[in-house]
């Protein structure tokens, strides 16, 4: 598993996001090219709606109360023959349209005229307007461009209810040459992502043809497929938060694998050092008859009791964590004088180091400190910190207690004279097994980089926290927070 994670994690991963990236893109394309092919037909049915209702509305007056009447103009069906219609002239079919409306019914011819035989040359065709009685073709014209302008309102009104909402133009084609009537409308046409068919918008007279152009259509496309970016997006979010999450917790077990060896192989040798003294001392016993020299016998037993009591306490740490761990430790709070066991911790060590030149300062408050809290590992948090303030502090240790009472807390700070503890340490030395380093393999000090998560750990159960800062001048200083004892 190591050359897993060590040499091919990292191209593997990068791959995995690479080709979940590329196959997003790819879908996404397709679901554009889908999207737009659907935009386009939705277009199309704007326009033929728009252009069944201009021509029904063109002979609409007068006939507004007859359903079969509206029911024949505004059917599908007739709109695919009338545009049928309208694009037989673009191969040579010469055509001719004549409507007749009456009160009881509608007449319409439809004439159709095709070659044989195809002439050679050009085909010229002749087209006739007829038009009614009374009808000038200034009338007709102005006529055409109402229609126009109405045929207009319909196609935007239609677009809007298919939620396409971009910048149109349209464009008029003479209806006898089929050519544009605007050269440069007609170019920009060509480039345009939408042109409709030429469509017919008056039944009364054939003078232009419509066609609506939409230079681009993105805008739309991309709205609509707004939904399947956005998941796609949270997809590829989702994959990189897992693959983060995923090399951070292996990282976390391969540091926390580190640690547990370095903690395995330093608790060794912490083990085998009070084994030896242990050792030495009874064999000195033995060889030396020391039953016969009670000072002596007294002095090696003594030396014997200190290491059994060095070697259970470190047995104690560990037991303490598993049973952290396990949930086994059920704390049993009572009200606790915070100052009273300071006193006893702070005894106990001036005792045990009286023949070294450690001093330690304890300024108690005048005020009461009391909290609701565990006797024993409260106490055992002080002697925890305590220890390391003097194993740290080098041969003159000069250490410093103060205990403080609030009206919510009571504050408790340790302060030593050692070397201090780099910033970027200050959260990671609560971590199990972290020990800071100053040689890979070996440290200054032996401990078993327990003690202070379980400080930390048993500071939170009682609803704590503790912090830890450089001392302005030198050392560290580690602060304790405690809730204050409150009678209910």
């Amino acid at each position: 598993m190591k050359w897993l994670s060590n040499r091919y994690a990292y191209p593997l991963v990068i791959f995995a996001m690479i080709a979940c990236i590329g196959l997003q893109a790819a879908w996404l394309i397709q679901l554009f090219r889908a999207q737009k092919v659907q935009v386009k037909r939705d277009l199309d049915q704007a326009v033929a709606n728009a252009a069944r209702m201009s021509e029904y509305l063109s002979v609409a007056p007068g006939h507004e109360n007859n359903n079969n009447f509206r029911d024949f103009f505004l059917s599908p069906e007739w709109l695919q023959l009338k545009q049928a219609y309208t694009q037989m002239r673009r191969i040579g079919v010469a055509s001719r349209f004549e409507t007749e409306l009456k009160n009881d019914s509608t007449r319409i011819s439809m004439i159709l005229n095709i070659a044989n035989h195809r002439s050679p040359g050009p085909r010229k065709s002749r087209m006739i307007s007829i038009f009614d009685d009374g009808e000038t073709l200034k009338s007709v014209m102005a006529a055409d461009r109402k229609d126009l302008k109405r045929m207009d309102s319909l196609v935007k009104l239609e677009c809007r209810r298919q939620q396409i909402n971009e910048e149109s133009f349209y464009l008029l084609y003479d209806y006898r040459t089929g050519k544009p009537e605007s050269s440069e409308d007609g170019q920009k046409a060509k480039k345009a992502d939408y042109q409709s068919a030429h469509i017919g918008y008056n039944l009364n007279f054939f003078i232009h043809t419509y066609q609506l152009v939409v230079p681009s259509i993105t805008k739309t496309v991309m709205y609509r497929m707004r939904q399947f970016l956005l998941s796609s997006l949270i997809m590829i979010l989702l994959t990189g938060q897992a693959f983060w999450f995923l090399f951070r917790v292996m990282r976390r077990e391969r540091l926390y694998t580190m640690a547990r060896l370095a903690f395995t192989g330093n608790m060794t040798h912490e083990l085998k050092t009070p084994v030896a003294v242990i050792e030495a001392a009874l064999d000195s016993i033995t060889r030396y008859q020391l039953a016969n020299d009670p000072e002596r016998l007294e002095n090696y037993l003594n030396i014997s009791k200190n290491e059994i009591s060095r070697l259970n306490a470190m047995i104690d740490k560990v037991l303490n964590l598993e049973q952290l761990d396990n949930g086994e430790i059920n704390l049993r709070p009572e009200l606790y004088d915070v100052q009273q066991g300071l006193e006893s911790v702070v005894s106990s060590m001036r005792l045990r180091n009286s023949s070294s030149s450690v001093t330690i300062h304890y300024v108690p408050s005048e005020e009461p400190c009391f909290v609701d809290g565990d006797p024993v590992h409260l106490t055992n948090i002080f002697y925890n910190l305590l220890d390391n303030a003097i194993k740290y502090s080098g041969p003159k240790a000069v250490i410093n207690i103060t205990c403080t009472p609030t009206e919510d807390e009571v504050i408790i700070k340790i302060r030593d004279n050692g070397p201090g503890i780099e910033k970027i340490y200050h959260s990671r030395i609560f971590e199990r097994f972290f020990r800071i380093q100053e040689n890979p393999d070996i440290h200054t000090v032996k401990g078993t980089g327990l003690g202070l998560h379980y400080v930390k750990e048993i500071i939170t159960r009682h609803k704590g926290r503790i912090e830890v800062a450089n001392a302005p001048e030198q050392g560290a200083v580690f602060t304790i927070y405690l809730p204050a004892y409150h009678e209910i």
